[in-house]
């Protein structure tokens, strides 16, 4: 039972660190690259509801914002299950050799 909880407070640290490192790339290539992409996530949200959609919102506007959060959750939701899934083979790696010393010493 002990063994059940100890792999679900790793699998959920894996997926908070993943969202958490995820959101944080894509926030600094945000800021970091803007020049180099000329312009920011904002900036591409807004060309392009002008262009699909015939709309000409600011870059700062209400609607640019909600789809930049909602973009961001997104990514963040992908790094989350990338975390998880990394955590659960290292979970599992570490269990493997766990088992081996102990029948080692055993």
């Amino acid at each position: 039972m002990e063994d059940k909880r100890k792999a679900k407070r790793y699998l959920l640290a894996g997926a908070i660190i993943g969202g958490i490192i995820s959101l944080s790339i894509t926030l600094l290539m945000d800021t970091f690259y803007a020049d180099a992409f000329q312009g920011t996530w904002r900036d591409a949200i807004a060309k392009d509801l002008s262009s699909c959609f015939s709309l000409d919102p600011l870059a700062k506007g209400i609607l640019v914002n909600v789809i930049f959060v909602f973009v961001l959750g997104i990514l963040t939701a992908f790094g989350s299950v990338m975390g998880y899934i990394f955590s659960f083979f290292l979970y599992k790696l570490f269990s493997l050799l766990a088992i081996d010393e102990k029948d080692k010493t055993g």
